[in-house]
């Protein structure tokens, strides 16, 4: 891919080739990184509706592999130190992706570590003393597009190449549909239906 082809675009804010000069060198001193992507799309992005909080401004950073998307997300009250921030995490999630070349092509198998046994979740309640009048809200629905078989631990390295706290997937293994996730205490949890559960 080639410099030119990065797409930044400013929502919500005024479009300062400052800014846009900025970003492009900072992505630009991790090229050797990202050189086999297919698509980078740089959002920078300003929240009115939290103006004068920490959280005023917003970068979005999605980079197309061919073996994984990765993606950066950073919330702060200067752009600038977002753009820092993001392109650095950037940088380490892209070295992750390389770091497991010899896994992604199937060189070497995905494996994980068998967590501890001992090991407890943690349980967190809420504060409220009556449900009856309780409604939760679904604020968010996705639709997953890609369901390809994967290993446990390459479905953790996708998790964390994108940047989320959990991942729904198909087990290679298995063949169910699984779910891992980021454990509060450290490590990763996986989560999957009973024998006959469909």
């Amino acid at each position: 891919m080639q410099k030119e082809n990065i797409q930044i675009s400013f929502v919500g804010m005024e479009p300062t080739e400052a800014l846009k000069k900025y970003t492009l060198e900072k992505i630009l001193k991790h090229e050797n990184l990202w050189k086999e992507a297919t698509s980078i799309e740089i959002y920078l992005k300003e929240n009115k509706y939290s103006r004068g909080v920490d959280k005023d401004f917003r970068i979005d950073i999605n980079v197309v592999l061919p073996k994984s998307p990765v993606r950066v997300e950073v919330v702060g009250g200067d752009m600038y130190a977002n753009i820092d921030e993001g392109t650095d995490t950037l940088a380490r999630r892209l070295k992750r992706y390389h770091d497991k070349e010899e896994y992604w092509e199937g060189k070497t198998p995905w494996k994980i570590l068998e967590a501890d046994a001992a090991l407890e979740a943690i349980v967190k309640e809420e504060d409220i003393e009556d449900y009856s009048n309780y409604v939760p809200k679904v604020a968010v629905r996705k639709k997953i597009t890609d369901m390809t078989p994967l290993e446990e631990a390459e479905a953790i390295e996708k998790m964390e190449l994108l940047g989320y706290d959990q991942l729904l997937f198909k087990n290679k293994n298995t063949g169910k549909i699984s779910m891992i996730y980021r454990r509060v205490k450290g490590g990763y949890g996986l989560v999957e239906p009973e024998d006959g559960l469909e």
